[in-house]
């Protein structure tokens, strides 16, 4: 019996049953692996950026130290404010009841806590990094009713309010950026970098 059933199965499998039917079913579901592709790869490149010690490549020119603390004093604050701007961004669609001052607070304390294990861990700072975006990604996976774009834009237009206080923690964070990057300097000034041997390269 079970054998019958299993060839009356196998005689449906053939090309004219399998492309026939109504497939517009599957164009919303191509768009969301479209959406899903384009997001992991926006979100790779962001958190890659953000957790490396380096954020900015290392100048081979005779000056370098001279155009590493140019770009940290210059670019590096556009670059602190993208980061801080983006955490609270998702912070604005992960939370429901959290009021602005709390979610920029969070956001604050992701921001920095990426910025200072970069300095201790490349790896650990990229799963920190990783850590709220793919979170974002898998609560719209499982429940895209929980996401209200309504509220987030009603907090959005409160956010020019709190101006003051975003300003605040993104000072602190190139504080913090540069407290670490003079502490790195002083350390290899007393303890020098060694050269990669052609095992570790």
């Amino acid at each position: 019996m079970a054998f019958e059933n299993f060839s009356e199965y196998m005689s449906e499998l053939d090309l004219q049953n399998i492309f026939s039917g109504d497939l517009s079913a599957f164009v919303p579901i191509f768009y969301l692996v479209i959406s899903i592709a384009v997001y992991s790869v926006l979100i790779w490149h962001f958190y890659r950026f953000i957790a490396r010690r380096d954020c900015f490549k290392i100048s081979e020119t005779k000056h370098s130290k001279l155009v590493g603390f140019a770009k940290y004093f210059f670019l590096f604050p556009f670059v602190a404010s993208l980061f801080f701007i983006g955490f609270s961004m998702m912070m604005l669609f992960l939370t429901r009841n959290y009021e602005i001052p709390a979610v920029l607070s969070t956001s604050f304390a992701i921001t920095l806590a990426i910025r200072i294990t970069s300095y201790y861990s490349n790896d650990l700072s990229k799963d920190v990094a990783k850590m709220l975006p793919f979170a974002l990604l898998g609560i719209f996976l499982v429940d895209p009713s929980y996401f209200r774009f309504e509220d987030v834009i009603d907090k959005i237009y409160l956010m020019p309010e709190f101006l003051v206080l975003c300003i605040q923690f993104v000072l602190f964070i190139i504080i913090v950026e540069w407290v670490l990057r003079i502490g790195l300097s002083v350390r290899y000034a007393i303890f020098p970098k060694k050269p990669e041997t052609p095992d570790q390269a």
